[in-house]
């Protein structure tokens, strides 16, 4: 019988010979069977090994391979992680590789190569949060990346932040300020540690004071 006024405190350990993980997960609903755990109301989920906090009102947890890795949230999910914060909907997620999507997303980087963060915004997110890598892309409304002075928008992005590399794809329309340019190109790719570029079938517009 449902009853949002318990709290549930659940410890799941995952023990293979590949991965060991502890999982935190409290919530005010808890529905476990052999092959889901279904958790709704003020869920709070952490992982201590991924640096990993999760926060949302709808998630299940499936298990594949006799490994409870397979996390899926419905609504809106919050994830705080160890270089940045994501937020969205509809997010799915592997435990194990730590990779997942996450719908109408809006992210927050801290930068590796440079003291500048990096916010994101596209509809639709792929992120691989083992190996420091985000893509995404956006069929309405573009791929929206702001990064210090750098304001750029296109349909389609991929972030390593370990390398410190951005490339933008699909129509790109980039401002920077600092420089005081505006470029639009098929493709263009960003240092993040020196802000230099390079770009495909571009066309540059410098303002000169």
């Amino acid at each position: 019988m449902k009853n949002k006024f318990l709290t549930f405190f659940i410890i799941l350990f995952l023990a293979t010979i590949v991965i060991s993980k502890t999982i935190h997960i409290s919530s005010d609903y808890i529905e476990p069977s052999e092959k889901t755990i279904v958790y709704q109301g003020n869920i709070l989920l952490k992982i201590p090994e991924d640096k990993l906090l999760l926060t949302s009102n709808d998630m299940v947890i499936s298990k594949i391979n006799n490994k409870w890795i397979d996390l899926n949230v419905d609504g809106k999910v919050h994830i705080e992680f160890e270089n940045g914060v994501m937020e969205g909907i509809e997010m799915k997620y592997n435990i194990e590789s730590q990779k997942g999507t996450i719908k109408n997303a809006s992210v927050t980087i801290n930068d590796s190569q440079s003291s500048e963060t990096i916010f994101i915004s596209c509809e639709t997110l792929e992120f691989d949060l083992k190996n420091n890598t985000f893509s995404g892309k956006s069929e309405k409304e573009k791929v929206s990346i702001t990064k210090g002075s750098i304001i750029a928008k296109a349909f389609e992005f991929w972030y390593d932040r370990n390398e410190g590399k951005i490339i933008l794809s699909n129509n790109v329309d980039l401002k920077d300020e600092k420089k005081k340019l505006k470029l639009l190109g098929e493709s263009v790719s960003i240092n993040t540690k020196d802000n230099s570029m390079k770009g495909k079938n571009v066309k540059v517009e410098i303002v000169v004071e």
